[in-house]
């Protein structure tokens, strides 16, 4: 009879044991598909981040952090025939904080007409001074900073206004892109002009424009 209980116990015993093995293979499992989970989710995250990332880059890299803010100028000689020598583009920023405009991030090509074709005339940012201020001086006054400043032949410069004294044009800023066109270059009434800014991020501003027919003496507007 006493073995008979002996036994009956430890019968009961090993249940509880095997019990408590199922539990722990159970919790085991329970823990590595916690784990798994987390692992996949985070992936998931991570690849839906990578992905934002990527788009963003394609986005800013296809469009243009510049935009021209106002009319193109264009200044003609004082004795027909009549040709334009010199001409200025507005410039802001859209979409960005700033853009870098020194000398070795951006790129301005010039085509006038089908005889002249430059593939960087941009000389960078005019020193921040009274004299190089648009705010305050014309634009022919420019012009011949452009001459001084940017060497001999046909340059572009930059004259920002507001400036705070770097060679980048901010949001809170508004640039003057100015061209001289040397002898050479010059051109006259019904010619385009192609130009291409290429600054160091983003895709290319490109603008063309055709000289007024009816060019006069001074400075006038395209399409005035």
């Amino acid at each position: 009879m006493k073995i008979k209980q002996s036994l009956r116990k430890l019968l009961k015993q090993n249940r509880g044991m095997v019990g408590i093995e199922a539990a722990i293979v159970l919790i085991s499992f329970v823990i590595v598909a916690a784990a798994f989970s987390f692992m996949v989710v985070n992936m998931g995250l991570f690849a839906t981040q990578r992905s934002k990332e990527t788009i963003q880059q394609g986005v800013s890299q296809s469009s243009t952090p510049l935009v021209i803010s106002g009319d193109i100028w264009v200044d003609a000689n004082s004795t027909p025939p009549f040709y334009v020598f010199a001409f200025v583009v507005p410039l802001q920023t859209i979409g960005v904080r700033y853009v870098p405009m020194s000398a070795n991030a951006t790129q301005v090509t010039l085509t006038v007409a089908n005889r002249t074709a430059i593939a960087d005339v941009y000389a960078g940012v005019a020193p921040d001074n009274a004299n190089n201020n648009p705010y305050t001086n014309s634009f022919s006054n420019l012009t011949a900073h452009v001459t001084t400043l940017g060497g001999a032949g046909t340059k572009a410069m930059l004259f920002v206004g507001n400036s705070n004294n770097n060679t980048s044009l901010d949001a809170t800023e508004k640039g003057y892109l100015v061209f001289y066109l040397d002898l050479s270059d010059r051109a006259t009434h019904g010619e385009h002009i192609y130009i291409q800014i290429a600054p160091e991020q983003g895709a290319p501003l490109s603008l063309d424009f055709v000289v007024p027919p009816q060019l006069t003496e001074g400075w006038s507007t395209v399409g005035s």
